[in-house]
């Protein structure tokens, strides 16, 4: 009778445990929803301060004001912006760059969600001063990053475990996009597919609890109002369908181009031989002179996003900011006048998408008499370019989704979007421009925490030493003893210079009916080996191409003298763990 009443008690006790968990997450994820939100109004607040004193104006949309501004004033702004972003690159942060979105994925992979409160801040400080002063750049990315900075002093503070650490960290994601957009729904699919990149169900609930948070604080202070005030468009007709679909394959190269520009002027700027400090300031000046051809460009560029949305330009001035934007994002991002890339993404696709949907109107002029609204294709082509860029078809579709609450836009959308992120995946082997952000500073996360786990861990850690061997010489009865009395499954038969001949297993022993050959003449070929310094992924894939249960592990030196054995239950055993830890939040 006790031992039922233990049981019995254990896991009521259990329970109770489980239970208070899920109450003191809801509690926290409150907490972060609102303080992030409360992060994010201040960044947004900070950012039309800077911008009242460099550019004149604190207004959100400043496309009519821009517009009249004199040479002299956008120059003065954005050198000035960059000298300010060098003294605190110099003097305060002790680095030359702020950090955005692919520094939180790497918090999260391998950090254990720690982000200095300190060095966040202070990127914060420097995007809101960019942006302010009239940098290409982004708001969105150094929102994400100041979520995250916010949520990890929590967990840093309440010293919580590394599971509820990462939860916390994708309720401060998910807090920041859903005040920023006023997208809620899109808040917590963003986290979770880009940020966390999987979708645990334990953290699904304070997500969401997070994100709702968030919103309701913005939409208090802010007022309800989505970042883009849409016209309601719908579709002429389903024949437009084919339409959407090139759309969708012109997405894929503007966003190739837009990425791969980003990487080509980062190369070409760690070429120019000036000190670091300069770098702002003459990213500055560089925008500053694009500027002067079209001030559109300045800022995060809502204003622009917006009145393409709302077909205010013309054909030739879509295709003037499209090459304008890419030019003057790559440069404010390669000399760290700026961080994010959300905003340029959706401009570049609403700018794309207004040019497209211009030409698909003129075709169809000439093919019968229908006549498509322009608008309609910059909203799809903004969805399209912005995921196909950042990485996250579902959250981008949810923002579009929740601006216009068009169910006949979203399912062109989720048609464009798919066929983007296919072709711009395929053509640049990388999920996002966030992994291939971190592949270039040596961390590859592509395909989530455990596949990193596999790629970081080497072959040296799991090895055994606990391995037999023979030479070719020995004879069929002396492996035979070997493999019954000294409970090993392989014995690895060495040649004279010490390297593997071949592997003798019980089932070898077996096929040699000739009990009078020696271990050389009859022993299986082993031409799979491992290194030490081979990690566990590739381990993985060589078990898989062999067949093997157990691969020798040999020296990196031409000698290749073995040195240990490594078991396939092993790999599976580790592969099976960071699943757990990356599952079990």
């Amino acid at each position: 009778m006790i031992m039922p009443f233990r049981k019995t008690l254990a896991i009521f006790r259990l329970k109770n445990l489980r239970q208070r968990d899920k109450i003191f997450g809801s509690i926290l994820a409150v907490l972060t929803g609102v303080s992030v939100a409360y992060a994010a109004i201040g960044f947004r607040k900070l950012i039309h301060m800077v911008q009242g004193g460099m550019l004149g104006s604190s207004d959100e949309n400043i496309l009519e004001y821009v517009s009249l501004l004199p040479a002299g004033q956008i120059l003065f702004s954005t050198i000035t912006g960059g000298m300010i972003i060098s003294f605190i690159y110099r003097f305060l942060m002790k680095s030359n760059r702020a950090d955005s979105i692919a520094e939180v994925m790497a918090a999260n992979a391998v950090n254990h969600t720690v982000i200095p409160t300190r060095n966040g801040l202070l990127s914060a400080l420097t995007s809101a001063v960019a942006l302010g002063a009239g940098s290409a750049a982004g708001r969105e990315g150094p929102v994400v990053h100041l979520g995250a900075t916010v949520s990890s002093w929590i967990s840093q503070k309440l010293h919580l475990s590394p599971n509820m650490s990462r939860t916390i960290l994708g309720c401060g994601v998910a807090a920041a996009v859903s005040a920023s957009f006023n997208a809620p729904i899109a808040g917590v699919f963003f986290a979770l597919e880009v940020i966390l990149g999987h979708y645990a169900l334990s953290a699904f609930a304070p997500i969401v609890i997070a994100s709702v948070a968030a919103a309701v604080v913005s939409r208090i202070h802010l007022g309800d109002y989505p970042a883009f005030i849409i016209p309601n468009y719908h579709l002429t007709t389903f024949w437009e369908f084919p339409a959407f679909i090139l759309l969708g394959v012109v997405s894929a190269l503007a966003a190739i181009i837009f990425i791969k520009s980003l990487f080509f002027t980062e190369k070409l700027a760690a070429r120019i031989p000036i000190p670091e400090w300069a770098r702002p300031p003459l990213g500055g000046l560089a925008i500053g002179l694009l500027a002067l051809i079209s001030p559109y460009i300045l800022g995060h560029g809502y204003g622009t996003t917006d009145g393409a949305l709302k077909e205010l330009f013309s054909f030739k001035l879509l295709l003037l900011l499209i090459v304008l934007k890419i030019a003057a994002s790559a440069i404010a991002l390669a000399f760290r006048f700026g961080t994010g890339i959300f905003s340029p993404a959706l401009f570049l696709g609403a700018m794309v998408g207004g040019a497209f949907g211009f030409v698909a109107s003129w075709v169809a002029g000439l093919t019968g008499d229908f006549t498509f609204s322009y608008g309609l294709y910059a909203i799809v082509g903004m969805g399209a370019v912005a995921s196909a860029v950042l990485g996250a078809p579902i959250s981008t579709i949810l923002i579009i989704f929740e601006l216009t609450g068009d169910y006949q836009i979203t399912i062109v959308l989720m048609v464009s979007v798919v066929i983007a992120n296919l072709i711009t995946q395929h053509f640049l082997k990388a999920t996002s421009v966030f992994h291939m952000q971190l592949k270039q500073a040596g961390l590859d996360l592509e395909g989530g925490r455990a596949r990193h786990v596999m790629r970081s861990t080497q072959v040296r850690t799991l090895m055994t030493g606990k391995y037999a061997t023979a030479s070719t010489q020995a004879t069929w009865q002396q492996l035979r003893d070997r493999l019954l009395t000294q409970s090993h499954d392989h014995i690895y038969i060495l040649d004279e210079s010490c390297k593997i001949a071949g592997v003798v297993t019980v089932a070898t022993l077996q096929k040699a009916h000739d009990h009078s050959l020696r271990a050389g003449d009859f022993c299986r070929p082993q031409p799979v080996i491992l290194t030490p310094s081979d990690n566990l992924e590739n381990a993985f894939q060589k078990f898989d191409l062999s067949g093997e249960e157990i691969l020798p592990v040999v020296t990196d030196d031409p000698q290749a003298e073995i040195i240990g054995i490594l078991r396939h239950k092993y790999v599976l055993q580790a592969y099976n763990k960071a699943l757990l830890d990356e599952k079990n939040l």
